[in-house]
């Protein structure tokens, strides 16, 4: 899983929430000004869980403290969710990473039902 991170340029970096960023790659004009930052090992190795225990349909996870491995913003999409509470959702990824969890100093979660 590969990341978009802005690239400097002449003008100011260019920052884009995670909603505008699928926008952003279509539109060739602000394509340049974004590259590609491969994902950490240990943000690989989140990555690598999730998806083998969730089989999503889309998956993010991001080391949002530049790094240092304590705080991440994690998105999963996946059809185990269809039928389930938002609460429980994140209950049953709270469960899956309950080990690395308790080495972070926090989590963003997103789910959705696929």
């Amino acid at each position: 899983m590969l990341r978009f991170v802005p690239r400097l340029a002449l003008r100011a970096p260019l920052r884009l929430s995670s909603r505008q960023l699928p926008l952003a790659l279509r539109q060739p004009a602000l394509r340049m000004f974004l590259t590609v930052e491969p994902m950490g090992s240990y943000e690989q190795k989140i990555y690598d869980i999730l998806k083998n225990h969730f089989d999503p349909l889309t998956l993010q996870v991001r080391d949002i403290l530049g790094g240092c491995g304590s705080m991440f913003a994690i998105t999963v999409e996946s059809s185990q969710f269809k039928g389930i509470p938002m609460i429980k959702q994140h209950r049953l990824v709270n469960e899956v990473l309950k080990d690395e969890i308790a080495q972070w100093h926090g989590l963003q979660l997103k789910t959705k039902a696929a």
